[in-house]
């Protein structure tokens, strides 16, 4: 009783900040608040067609300007071995990389050629595709809205990664512990670019109910492309509904 009592009285923000570090249960948070924002959709407990039983989000792919640079980056900083690149023409390549076993790097040592092996029963696979001669730049998401936004990356300590970040040279949009902004890159491969100068109040909501609250532990880096990355901790809290 005193929880709610609290939340409504500190308002909206102090609801959905709660709500986003999994301190308060999505129904007493929204308690009474009828069909308005912000709100949460429960997913059905039904269960998927059985004709699909096996089927799992093998890999992504990136398409690249510079595949040496890209491999290296990737391997570096975020522990992702190459399997192999597949030369398909002079100007045309295909690289793929992955975490050894299964995709959590350090559960278990692989060769390259365990790992080749296992390359279709492997999630979190990155796929890099490189056209040395395109008909067009590249444009990543950071810097004008498209269908790609951002893809995530889970480590056992924010702090730890952050810091080798550092030392790596890696391009941060905002740390673990920082506010995040309604403008520029975050809102661009968030699909909200200019929504400041379309709708304010809109933009405000925006900000209050997502971005302060929900991205405040985590950080956001880049890529050499400029392709966002969500860095979030294993143990980061889950919303209950």
């Amino acid at each position: 009783m005193l929880l709610a009592k609290g939340l409504l009285a500190k308002g909206l923000l102090a609801q959905v900040f709660l709500l986003a570090r999994g301190l308060v249960p999505v129904a007493s948070a929204l308690a009474g608040r009828g069909p308005g924002f912000p709100r949460i959709d429960a997913g059905s407990d039904t269960p998927a067609d059985p004709a699909t039983t096996g089927y799992f989000l093998n890999h992504f792919s990136l398409n690249v300007e510079n595949l040496t640079l890209s491999t290296a980056w990737y391997n570096q900083v975020l522990g992702l071995r190459l399997i192999f690149i597949f030369r398909a023409t002079e100007k045309f390549s295909i690289a793929y990389m992955a975490h050894s076993h299964g995709g959590r790097n350090g559960t278990g040592y692989q060769t390259v050629r365990e790992i080749n092996r296992q390359k279709n029963n492997i999630e979190g696979l990155l796929e890099l595709v490189h056209y040395s001669d395109p008909s067009e730049p590249l444009v990543p998401s950071t810097v004008y809205a498209n269908t790609f936004g951002h893809f995530g990356v889970v480590v056992p300590d924010i702090p730890a990664a952050q810091a080798r970040f550092e030392k790596l040279g890696v391009n941060f949009i905002k740390k673990a512990g920082e506010a995040a902004k309604l403008e520029g890159p975050i809102a661009e491969s968030y699909g909200l670019g200019g929504v400041y100068e379309r709708d304010p109040k809109e933009a405000e909501e925006l900000y209050q109910a997502v971005l302060a609250p929900g991205l405040m532990d985590f950080a956001l880096v880049t890529d050499p492309d400029g392709n966002l990355i969500e860095v979030q901790s294993l143990y980061t809290p889950q919303l209950e509904f």
